[in-house]
């Protein structure tokens, strides 16, 4: 009865250890994802600022040169 309730111990602390690698795992993987994701986000937000910066800088370009034309 003792080496049943021993064999039962070990094959419980097998299974836990296993359980907590894959879970281990599994948070690596989605870790890696949840970053790959971040990246991708952040350059879609750096080209959009990029593209919006310059049309902003086209615009006050034209109305420096707008002023010019009128103060001259």
């Amino acid at each position: 009865m003792k080496r049943n309730g021993l064999i039962l111990v070990l094959a419980l602390l097998l299974a836990a250890c296993n359980t907590a690698q894959g879970v281990k795992k599994d948070v690596t993987v989605g870790a890696e994802k949840t970053g790959e994701a971040l990246k991708k986000g952040g350059e879609a937000v750096e080209g959009a600022l990029h593209k919006s910066g310059e049309a902003v800088g086209g615009v006050i370009k034209k109305g420096g040169e707008a002023v010019q034309k009128a103060v001259e």
